[in-house]
């Protein structure tokens, strides 16, 4: 009778450690998604105001439109040396600041977009002006 008790108890205290191995997972992934979204609604990139002219207008409309900007490839290289993935990690960082083809590519692309153009044909519009070195 002993040992039944003892199975029992054991049973019970594996369900209590899963339980609250499930409750802390839950817990954590909420935390990591709760900072990702603070993350995206208001630092994704670098503060516009550090910035003067079209640069300020290039790291403004990453600022306001990185949705935008994360559809769009940069064609300045920096995916190779600098590991970016899209337009709006040139912004991230003073990467935009030091870079005409992003900061063209940002403002080109912002005023097309607050126009109403499509991402499709803004993403065929950098291409045809960019792609090649433009």
């Amino acid at each position: 009778m002993h040992r039944k008790s003892n199975g029992t108890a054991g049973l019970i205290t594996g369900v209590i450690v899963a339980a609250l191995l499930g409750l802390a997972g839950i817990t954590i992934y909420q935390m990591r998604a709760s900072a990702d979204a603070a993350a995206a609604s208001n630092g994704l990139t670098l503060n516009p105001e550090l910035f003067q002219g079209e640069t300020h207008e290039a790291y403004l409309v990453a600022q306001q439109h990185p949705e935008l900007l994360a559809q769009l490839d940069c064609y300045c290289g920096c995916e190779q040396h600098e590991g970016h993935k899209n337009l709006l990690d040139c912004f991230r960082t003073n990467h935009g600041a030091t870079c005409a083809t992003c900061t063209g590519e940002a403002v080109t692309a912002g005023q097309l977009y607050e126009n109403g153009t499509p991402v499709e044909q803004i993403r065929a519009l950098l291409s045809q002006r960019y792609a090649h070195g433009g």
